[in-house]
């Protein structure tokens, strides 16, 4: 899947990587399309649980290895 943004987030624990990407979509164009890279496996919860709160798409989620990626679509 390609994404217009990449945010790699690994090696930290939440709240970082939530931060990170939330400070990324403030930047960003409505309808872009952002990589989120974690090695947090809360990641898994808390990625699903920080869209439905803003309203921004979770595209899809998977893992690989010891990283979590999430796709997101930023909303608007």
């Amino acid at each position: 899947m390609e994404a217009g943004v990449r945010v790699d987030t690994s090696g930290a624990l939440c709240p970082v990587p939530i931060l990170e990407i939330a400070k990324a979509m403030r930047r960003l164009a409505p309808g872009t399309l952002v990589e989120l890279v974690s090695t947090d496996r809360g990641l898994e919860a808390d990625l699903p649980a920080w869209c439905d709160a803003t309203g921004n798409e979770l595209v899809r989620m998977e893992r690989r290895g010891s990283h979590y990626v999430g796709w997101v679509r930023k909303a608007g």
